[in-house]
């Protein structure tokens, strides 16, 4: 037990309020009765549910730490600073009790209002918490704290023995605050000194950690000793292994007895314990204040070794005065865990009316909406010459209530309170819903009376909602372990792919290629062969692009690469390059284009993907921000530039390599373009040439870091928009455009500091002609951002998009940088993912996304019609928010990724952009969690994507 729990607990605390009495009757299994108060108006209300006796059901226990408003995730609990006491709902068999305690007397403390929501992440686990040691945070220095400045701990009644405890700790937001987490469970040192880094949201902000521990007091602590200002954000309780217990079972733990019956009144209670072996049990019982030491639980069968029943006799409760009490049956053995279960009594007089039982029962859960709430068994002492039954009359709003238990406080549920013609039943119909997970209770009071005048005794039933239920159609159940690839830490992967002869290939950002050998039954990469072609022949460089030629073998491998110079500050403004890679290891080498663009900073060649017609499809980021020339990106647009472009191997032959693509920035010859000459008057490459081997594919993608070729035949497309602060271009009648037309629309004027654009998810149609996607180029006659005033108010109110502006599959809102993505294909997860698209959030969620399309097979007659929207993305998941995806977030700036398709692994290459010192950048596995891995092998492409 920790330090602050020195004292025995075996003592009675008895905390008296202004507004009633509790009894707290500790034993070694924290087990509290509370007596009910009859409700008075504005009167404080502590209530206790029963505590339910059952077999236990040993499963995990899911706590998020959090403000009071948030919905926590699916299967989470929340907490949001209540102090420790009774929840709703069962645990281990008895009832569920957990919450906060004063660290300098063991106490129960509320610190509601310490529980803090951010906007980031997105992850509600992450960007929640509750501030364990609010009073290091100095108001002097950083303002006035609003919450309890208290030094608090945590606890979670629990049956005696292992337990795996995952905790994780942080803040999303950056904070003046001093911060250094430190978390101990059960004394053993968790978490220690950490302090969050990194820009807001970032994965370096957080600390998650497990540990095994003993729990021998029936009780699990965490605290933050050794910390300054920790926060913690959720705990999960996983049971390894429990210690022998006993538990108990009742026919029923409500009970009543009247004061003028004579016949006699017994309660069964079943003992058993959890080896189901003969053993010798001690039994007691506890009896709450209002029983002013009168024992009315009298045992008249003894106890026998093994499974045995306890008869007890109430009949002396008679001679008490009228109203509720309660009493604690204790059932111990040695070396077992004790059991404790709660009987409610409640004297009555059966000259005055009174609830004889009510729906829903006395401690039991039930469902939040569409409930009943009544008492329908009813018994009215009959009056001569009088109306039997309620008078309706009395009835009322001010006579019987529903109230809200939350915190040790009372609220009142609002509603309609009515009887029945025959006067046989008292109900209560909530005005909206109830609230999952909540206690209430449901109150009568004197104020109803019988036709005859006669008041009812006072009657409470207290009853608990059960969790919402889980909406299976929002998630997504696919299950992945997260490990780290040895050797691969401390480098930075672009490209990850699997080549014709099964192993794994890394690009890294220096041009250098690390092969690995491919464990699939473990997952491992191992047996690592360094190639270092390209650095041989052109130094360190800024490699992004790998992909295998469809032609390669495992014999014959073929390779494409992108690179441009080194560096990501003031870099040329051509010096993009594909090169081919092959033979043994891929020591031979061939540039076969050159002069590609890119901007002065990230915005560069990016990744390749070879489509169903042979060609290869490259991905070359904007010049600018937003279309114009602007003091963060320092260069104008190039006619090449923001694109996807396609380059036809079959041309290519008929070239003299490596081919020289360097645009001009002379307008006028690009508006007089010859289509049979592949060079324009001032020796600059024509992509408008019929032979041209580099054309524009798709124009106006500003940045797309990956692609790729659906088997429904689509290009799918991330893209990241503009950050904000950019310029946007003026129109100019006459312009060629990427279709072979002439601008002749509107006049677009040109705007200052373009606010932050939207990350799409671009679609790219092969049967349609090439289209708009958003970003301006000036060169290529395409003015309007995005969807013209709805993305940019500086333009006028009824800007319109382009007129070939194809729209977006997706929207992924603001600052998430999409990049990696792939089309998963294995049968795993009951075919959860097949078919899907995973994208790496690399920012904004750093997490894996999934994406579904309408239709995720090719479909006759959706060419060049505008239904194509069936391939639009129509489901998504989040592995940040999608609590049924496991393993797919917290990653270190996730760039790309790629499928084992034989085994439905993944590989992620955690980038760590900002050198956060509490993130790594390395290969991640993501192991598919299933029982038989499938054999049957699909269809495997060259480069691992499409």
């Amino acid at each position: 037990m920790r330090r602050f729990l020195e004292k025995s607990l075996r003592v009675y605390l008895i905390y008296l309020t202004a507004f009633g009495c509790i009894v707290f009757l500790f034993c070694s299994n924290y087990e509290t009765v509370i007596k009910p108060s009859i409700y008075k108006h504005d009167e404080k209300l502590v209530s206790s549910l029963l505590c339910i006796a059952e077999n236990p059901v040993i499963e995990p226990v899911k706590i998020n730490f959090q403000d009071e408003k948030t919905v926590p995730p699916p299967g989470w609990l929340k907490d949001f600073g209540g102090q420790f006491e009774n929840r709703p709902g069962v645990y281990e068999g008895s009832q569920l009790m957990y919450g906060w305690k004063r660290v300098d007397n063991g106490r129960p403390v509320d610190i509601t209002g310490n529980g803090r929501a951010r906007n980031e992440p997105e992850d509600v686990l992450l960007s929640t918490f509750v501030h364990m040691q609010a009073n290091d945070i100095n108001t002097l220095f950083y303002g006035i704290f609003k919450g309890k400045k208290i030094d608090s701990y945590w606890e979670l009644k629990l049956l005696n023995g292992v337990y795996k405890v995952t905790v994780a700790v942080g803040d999303g937001e950056v904070g003046r605050a001093t911060e250094k987490d430190c978390i101990n469970v059960e004394g053993v040192k968790t978490i220690y000194n950490f302090t969050p880094m990194g820009r807001v949201r970032s994965p370096g902000r957080f600390k998650t950690s497990t540990v095994t521990v003993t729990v021998s007091d029936g009780a699990l602590t965490i605290d933050a000793i050794g910390g300054t200002n920790t926060k913690i954000c959720y705990v999960e309780v996983d049971p390894v292994s429990i210690s022998p217990y006993v538990y108990l079972s009742a026919g029923s733990q409500n009970l009543l007895v009247d004061k003028n019956n004579k016949d006699s009144n017994t309660i069964n209670v079943n003992i058993h314990n959890s080896l189901n072996t003969n053993i010798k049990y001690k039994v007691s019982a506890s009896y709450d204040k209002e029983s002013n030491g009168v024992g009315w639980l009298n045992k008249l069968k003894n106890v026998k070794e093994g499974d045995s029943v306890i008869t007890f006799d109430y009949s002396a409760a008679r001679a008490m005065p009228t109203g509720t009490y309660t009493a604690s049956v204790h059932v111990s053995a040695n070396g077992y865990s004790n059991a404790v279960i709660n009987l409610a009594l409640r004297v009555v007089d059966h000259k005055r009316p009174y609830v004889i039982s009510s729906t829903p029962i006395n401690g039991s859960s039930a469902t939040y909406n569409n409930i009943t709430i009544a008492a329908n068994n009813l018994f009215i002492p009959v009056a001569k010459g009088v109306k039997g039954g309620v008078n309706n009359s009395t009835i009322t709003n001010e006579t019987v209530k529903l109230l809200k238990i939350s915190n040790g406080e009372s609220i009142e549920v609002a509603g309609n309170v009515q009887g029945t013609g025959g006067g046989d039943a008292i109900s209560f119909a909530p005005a909206k819903s109830l609230e999952p997970n909540t206690i209430y209770k449901f109150v009568i009071t004197s104020g109803v009376k019988s036709y005859a005048g006669t008041s009812f005794m006072p009657f409470e039933t207290a009853f608990s909602t059960a969790s919402a239920p889980v909406d299976s159609a929002n998630l997504l159940n696919a299950s992945f372990t997260k490990i780290s690839i040895p050797g691969t830490q401390n480098k930075k992967y672009t490209s990850l792919t699997f080549g014709p002869d099964g192993k794994f290939y890394a690009l890294k950002m220096d041009g250098s290629i690390e092969r690995f050998d491919v464990d699939h039954t473990s997952g491992m990469l191992t047996n690592m062969t360094l190639i270092n072609t390209l650095i041989a022949k052109y130094g360190e460089i800024t490699a992004i692009g790998l992909t295998f030629d469809p032609s390669s073998t495992s014999s014959n491998l073929v390779a494409w690469v992108s690179f441009s110079s080194s560096g990501l500050t003031a870099a040329p403004v051509f010096d993009g390059n594909i090169t081919r890679l092959s033979g043994n290891a891929l020591k031979d080498e061939q540039l076969m284009v050159t002069r590609l663009p890119r901007s002065t900073r990230d915005h560069m060649v990016n990744s390749m993907a070879f489509g169903p017609d042979g060609a290869l499809y490259i991905s070359v980021g904007s010049n600018s921000s937003a279309g114009e020339y602007d003091k963060g990106w320092q260069r104008d647009e190039t006619l090449l530039a923001g694109a996807i472009l396609r380059l036809d191997l079959k041309k290519l032959r008929d070239v003299k390599l490596p081919l020289n693509v360097q645009t001009t920035a002379n307008q006028g010859l690009i508006n007089q373009a010859s289509d049979l000459a592949l060079k324009l008057p001032d020796g600059t490459y024509n992509p408008y040439c019929l032979t041209a081997p580099l054309t524009i594919f798709a124009s106006g993608i500003r940045n797309a870091y990956d692609m790729v070729w659906h088997t429904n035949g689509q290009l799918y497309v991330p893209a990241n928009g503009s950050g904000g602060g950019g310029n946007s271009p003026a129109s100019v009648k006459g312009t060629r455009r990427p279709d072979g037309t002439y601008y002749t629309g509107a006049e677009i004027p040109s705007t200052r500091s373009v606010p932050v654009q939207h990350d799409w998810l671009f679609r790219v149609n092969p049967n349609k002609p090439v289209g708009f996607f958003g970003h301006p180029n000036p060169l290529r006659g395409e003015y309007v951002i995005n969807r013209g005033s709805v993305d940019n108010p500086n333009y006028q109110s009824n800007t319109k998009p382009d007129i070939n502006y194809r729209g977006a599959a997706y929207d992924f809102g603001f600052n998430k940088s999409p990049n990696g993505v792939i089309e998963y294909r294995s049968n795993n997860f009951n075919g959860a993912l097949k078919g899907k698209l995973l994208v790496c959030r690399f920012s904004g969620g750093g997490d894996i996304m999934v994406l579904e399309p309408g239709s995720m097979l090719k479909q006759n007659n959706k060419g060049t019609s505008t239904d194509d929207r069936i391939y639009d993305i129509t489901h998504t998941a989040t592995g940040a928010s999608n609590y049924g995806l496991e393993g797919m977030n917290g990653f270190a700036n996730p760039l790309d990724l790629v499928e084992d398709t034989i085994t439905g692994n993944l590989y992620i290459s955690e980038f760590n952009w900002n050198e956060n010192p509490n993130s790594i950048s390395q290969i991640t596995l993501l192991k598919a969690n299933k029982k038989d891995i499938e054999q049957s092998k699909p269809t495997v492409y060259a480069s691992g994507k499409r």
